[in-house]
């Protein structure tokens, strides 16, 4: 979320990303106010985006699959240490209980 603290090793990898921002003025070409779409360090459609690599204060973690309450905690936790606003979801939200119920099912379909 901070790309000026970031590898480049990490920019690179994320510059394909798709970046919506609903700030961004509205493109005709774009047609939902997309933003950043393109090679790397590209502003948006017809360059009248925001910068990729700027840094944000909030952003959403998604998990496809278990989402852990570990994970949760450590995401919180690193969000107050960088002034950041995380909202955390998943497919599924797993207690320890439930995620020790899933391993028991794949290890009898496994054997």
């Amino acid at each position: 979320m901070d790309s000026s603290a970031a590898s480049n090793a990490s920019l690179q990898e994320t510059d394909e990303y798709l970046f919506l921002d609903p700030r961004a003025p509205r493109n005709r070409d774009a047609g939902l106010g997309i933003a950043g779409v393109g090679g790397a360090g590209a502003q948006g459609a017809g360059g009248g985006g925001r910068s990729k690599r700027m840094a944000f204060t909030e952003g959403t973690v998604f998990v496809v699959g278990g989402a852990g309450y570990v994970e949760y905690g450590n995401l919180e936790e690193w969000a107050q240490r960088t002034g950041k606003r995380i909202t955390y979801g998943g497919t599924e939200i797993l207690d320890p209980g439930g995620f020790v119920e899933v391993l028991q099912r794949l290890g009898k379909e496994a054997s």
